[in-house]
């Protein structure tokens, strides 16, 4: 028989889940985005100092001036180079020819050939004739041999016989002799006097200075000569570079036609207009286009204002050159570099944010020189890091620096 308990029976509900969870993991990952974030700002936003310089300097056209000398044309005719452009010569290097007759030169020149196949045939038959020759030496010295022999022994009948034959030999050697260098020295003298007649028809032009070859003949090389140029005006300088116009090299050229000019390039001159108060007699870097830069004196300064730079270096790539962009380096300040963008404000004072020792301190610098990116400031050291005032950055770290001091 199965008695009934007077115990209650209780239902279990199912526990709630924590809600605690999901918070938990939303703060950890913004935790992590915001972490994230700042190690990215700060990654991305440090520069290293480093030690560099910079120029004050301003830019303008020059034109060059050298000391050149044109050569000329002797007379009418063809030309024929006997040079290239940038080749360095010595004075009397053969420079080009200029032919004043080319039929008249053909027969010359084939006279010339006819004259030298006569000589060369004259020196051969010389070396053949040696033959005779070699035997009428021999000759000569059995009868001289012969001749002692009957001295000695007294055969008196004999000697005049060897002594009439010892001249006869003589006499034959000398004939052998005057033959061929007779007519050979003859040939020679009508080759010469033809090579002279050929030189008045193939004139050769010979260097008159040592120095480079130039081919281009701008025509200015009579006006822009340092000595003269310094006295002219910008008016007349500019307007004789506006006029500047290439003459190629010519196939046929007339009396006193420039053909080439001779440089000296280790010393020339750079004419300008100064921008802003440079010091005459002072030395000065000037940078030519993408060129290094190279030290440059200002000779002068002439009353309408045009500035002389005298330069003393081989320039072989302005060779061909006269107006130029030049850029001229003033003053120069080196130091170590920061962007502009790395300077903050820290009551009233101007410094920047060191990284070091895994924390960061602000450090006032001293502005020592600027252009319009980089400073050169005191205070810092190549090699020490610093945080960069990005747009936000500069918000973003003054109050978690300042949050900092006023738990401190």
């Amino acid at each position: 028989m199965r008695h009934r308990s007077n115990e209650k029976v209780v239902y279990l509900r199912p526990k709630k889940k924590s809600s605690k969870l999901p918070i938990l993991i939303i703060a950890l990952s913004l935790i992590a985005i915001i972490a994230f974030s700042f190690y990215r700002v700060l990654f991305f936003n440090v520069y290293v100092v480093t030690n560099g310089e910079i120029s004050e300097s301003f830019a303008t056209e020059g034109v060059i001036i050298k000391n050149e000398v044109p050569v000329l044309s002797p007379a009418n005719g063809k030309l024929q180079l006997l040079v290239k452009s940038g080749e360095r010569v010595r004075v009397g290097t053969p420079l080009f020819i200029v032919t004043t007759d080319e039929k008249q030169k053909e027969h010359v020149q084939r006279e010339i050939n006819e004259i030298e196949e006569k000589i060369r045939t004259l020196e051969d038959s010389a070396d053949s004739s040696s033959l005779s020759l070699s035997l009428v030496n021999k000759s000569i010295e059995s009868t001289t041999q012969k001749l002692k022999e009957a001295t000695e022994s007294g055969e008196f009948d004999k000697i005049k016989l060897l002594q009439d034959e010892l001249s006869r030999l003589t006499q034959e050697k000398q004939k052998l002799l005057e033959s061929n260098e007779t007519n050979i020295n003859l040939l020679k003298g009508q080759l010469n006097e033809i090579k002279e007649e050929l030189s008045k028809i193939d004139i050769v032009v010979y260097a008159p200075e040592a120095g480079i070859v130039s081919l281009n003949i701008d025509g200015l090389e009579e006006l822009l000569v340092p000595d003269r140029a310094k006295e002219i005006t910008h008016a007349q300088l500019s307007a004789a570079v506006d006029g500047i116009g290439k003459i190629g090299v010519p196939k046929e050229v007339t009396m006193n036609q420039p053909v080439l000019k001779i440089i000296d390039n280790f010393s020339w001159y750079v004419a300008f207009k100064p921008e802003k108060d440079l010091k005459e007699g002072r030395d000065y870097y000037i940078k030519i286009g993408n060129d290094d830069k190279i030290k440059a004196r200002l000779d002068s300064i002439n009353k309408d204002g045009i500035g002389f730079f005298s330069i003393k270096k081989d320039l072989d790539s302005l060779l061909d050159s006269r107006k130029i962009d030049i850029e001229v380096l003033m003053t120069t300040r080196s130091g170590c570099m920061i962007p502009k963008d790395a300077l903050f404000y820290n009551d009233g004072q101007k410094g920047v944010y060191v990284l070091e020792r895994g924390g960061k301190s602000f450090k006032p610098v001293e502005m020592v020189f600027e252009d319009e990116d980089i400073i050169i400031v005191n205070g810092l050291k190549q090699g020490d890091k610093i945080l960069l005032n990005k747009r936000g950055f500069h918000e973003l770290f003054k109050a978690k620096y300042t949050t900092g001091n006023k738990q401190n």
